[in-house]
């Protein structure tokens, strides 16, 4: 985005191969055509991705299904975000920002990136990401443009308190969560944050998909967008720039 201009190096040529690409653009397309259904006034954005690092999620990443998982919602990135980049954070108890993910790398991008250097462990805590990426995104680069924030979490957090007093605060500024609950595990609290009244604005939506790689690109990009034009119709009316 044009503010984070100054402070992003430029990445090296794409160098994902033909197939690759192709499925990129397929994937972009079957966005594009769900986007039209129902457009957001504003067609950028930031794009944001949130994913569980804890314990449990052990058997996601070392299986594949991160990656594939990855590959299906850079597209997002693609449509939304003028340099085509998605911002990337680990958490588990704590968080890690990683490199963002660009059509450069994000072939072999969990190999490459994620898996040797940072352990798959740990609880699940959702504030400390949460927090940031308000402080970052909402105070202090108050930017005009949109951010769209893709939270992926396999279960409930020990942090209730603090993670709803973080959506609350965020609910002042231009940051929209999708909260995606995957596998089996327990999501009560996150269908809470989806319901909570003390909000500036609606700002989350929460979807639970049991088996996230074995929806369509097409459910999984509606899912994606359900409630986005519904939260920047509400920022207008609550005086929020998006």
């Amino acid at each position: 985005m044009g503010i984070f201009n100054g402070l992003i190096k430029k990445e090296a040529p794409p160098i994902i191969d033909d197939g690759s690409k192709k499925k990129l653009t397929l994937r972009k397309e079957t966005l594009e055509d769900v986007v039209s259904k129902n457009p957001p006034s504003n067609m950028e954005a930031r794009v944001v991705f949130v994913l569980d690092k804890s314990g449990s999620m052990q058997q996601e990443y070392t299986s594949g299904r991160v990656q594939e998982l990855l590959e299906r919602v850079f597209p997002m990135a693609m449509v939304f975000d003028d340099n085509q980049k998605m911002e990337f954070y680990l958490f588990n108890n704590n968080f890690v920002q990683l490199k963002a993910v660009t059509l450069s790398n994000i072939k072999s991008y969990v190999q490459n990136v994620i898996l040797g250097k940072h352990e798959i462990m740990g609880g699940t805590n959702y504030s400390p990401v949460m927090k940031k990426i308000t402080s970052v995104y909402g105070k202090l680069f108050k930017s005009k443009t949109p951010t769209f924030v893709i939270f992926i979490t396999d279960g409930d957090n020990f942090d209730r308190y603090e993670a709803e007093k973080a959506i609350v605060d965020a609910s002042q500024y231009n940051i929209f969560w999708k909260f995606i609950g995957i596998g089996s595990g327990g999501f009560d609290f996150l269908k809470h944050l989806d319901n909570i009244s003390e909000r500036v604005v609606d700002n989350a939506n929460f979807v639970e998909i049991n088996d996230i790689v074995k929806i369509s690109d097409k459910e999984l990009y509606e899912k994606l967008l359900d409630e986005y034009s519904d939260w920047q119709n509400a920022c207008k009316k609550a005086g929020i720039t998006v």
